[in-house]
């Protein structure tokens, strides 16, 4: 067996440790034999120079567990040289950099363990690829607590706002997550979001800190536009552009539903109307007037305006309804302030869940000025909501939310960290 290359493929670089041979054993578990000896330079104890003061005292064997090698687990049962100081007549093991002080398990799979934690899988699916437990992948977590501790004298301009589902443990059952929109960094990840709650939190960072956020990026929540005033006196609302076309096909949605139910469940315009949804929130501009095809509930070939039309002749509130949706979600689209204020004033024939969407835009008529003229987004804040979901589902669920919120931020920002690997 080559001893440099059996130590390059388990990361030891320690000149002092030697790899004499190895095998595989029946349950499968490769077992190296090796050993480490040196001459120390002081006493570890007392401090003394090693002029002939300390001598060998024997050896003492001791494992090493790496992580799994062509999926079997590997295990070095090293031999370390014993020592004794002749000065304070004290007895000290031989260290070596493959492994902590007092430990087993290798600095190299520690390495490894750390690398595994940003991906989005369970603690017992990482222990299992590095033959360790999930306690101890548990606390190389916890170790890199300090690594992510709240800088209390910086905020940056733009701030994405929103909220995620967390864990039972939270205290509220929304938690707010918030981001930098420039660098899309998660900054943090708290259990809370009722206004009082957060202006106590961000009271905490410095005055200056506060005062250099310009712009917060959130959807039509109530909560988060509280924040500017008192807490962040420069900055000013900006909402999402999703969440206000989000709402408008929520309302024409809802409308659909409602006039479909009107009709008899055998018609062909009831099934139409059920099965053709998407159609109906295709934005008319990208609808195919061109292409003729076969359409279910359709005796006759058409292209897809056909069919739109023939569903918005249906009911005359549906078509007004249809109308007004799609000419908002243009000016939104192409940022026309003007011609969105003008659309407020042909609402006539409207449906009543049109109405009430259009209200509510109305009180945010501020914010929405804002969006039209700035092009900040959540989207940035909205993905990382799909894989902090996909942590929490990956883990079956976290019963504490330190350790959920730990995980997250180690998921985000480790690429931002030095991992500690030593004790």
């Amino acid at each position: 067996m080559s001893n440099d290359t059996t130590k390059m493929l388990l990361g030891i670089d320690d000149e002092h440790l030697k790899i004499e041979n190895g095998k595989i054993g029946d349950d499968g578990v490769i077992r190296l034999n090796g050993s480490l000896n040196y001459s120390p330079k002081a006493c570890r104890n007392c401090g003394v120079i090693n002029d002939h003061q300390i001598i060998g005292y024997g050896w003492r064997k001791t494992t090493i567990r790496f992580a799994k090698t062509l999926g079997s687990t590997v295990i070095l049962c090293l031999n370390r040289r014993n020592f004794h100081c002749k000065a304070c007549h004290t007895n000290f093991l031989a260290q070596t950099s493959a492994v902590p002080k007092h430990c087993t398990i290798s600095n190299t799979t520690r390495k490894q363990c750390l690398e595994k934690l940003t991906e989005p899988v369970s603690l017992k699916h990482i222990a299992n690829e590095l033959s360790t437990s999930d306690s101890f992948v548990g606390r190389q977590l916890l170790r890199a607590e300090h690594d992510f501790q709240t800088n209390w004298h910086y905020l940056p301009k733009v701030l994405l706002m929103d909220e995620v589902k967390s864990t039972k443990s939270a205290t509220d059952a929304m938690s707010f997550e918030f981001m930098d929109a420039e660098t899309h960094e998660l900054i943090d990840l708290l259990p809370f979001r009722t206004i009082y709650q957060l202006q106590k939190y961000f009271q905490h960072y410095d005055q200056a800190a506060r005062e250099n956020v310009k712009i917060i990026v959130t959807d039509m929540n109530y909560t988060y536009p509280k924040l500017v005033g008192q807490i962040f006196p420069n900055a000013i609302v900006v909402i999402d552009p999703f969440h206000l076309v989000n709402a408008l096909n929520r309302a024409f949605n809802k409308t659909r539903v409602r006039l479909m139910k009107t009709l008899a469940t055998s018609s062909r315009q009831y099934h139409a109307l059920k099965r053709y949804w998407k159609l109906l929130l295709t934005p008319a501009n990208h609808l195919n007037y061109e292409a003729f095809r076969k359409w279910t509930n359709f005796p006759y070939p058409a292209t897809a305006t056909d069919v739109v039309d023939a569903l918005l002749d249906i009911d005359p509130e549906l078509k007004q309804t249809y109308d007004v949706m799609n000419r908002l979600r243009e000016t939104i689209k192409n940022r026309d302030w003007p011609n969105y204020n003008q659309a407020f004033h042909h609402l006539q024939g409207c449906s009543e869940e049109m109405l009430a969407a259009l209200q509510t835009l109305a009180a945010h008529h501020d914010e929405i000025g804002n969006t039209f003229t700035h092009h900040y987004t959540n989207g940035p804040l909205e993905g990382s909501n799909n894989k902090i979901k996909v942590i929490k589902r990956t883990g079956f669920g976290y019963r504490n939310f330190f350790r959920f919120r730990l995980r997250v931020l180690f998921a985000f920002r480790v690429h931002t960290k030095r991992a500690l690997i030593t004790k």
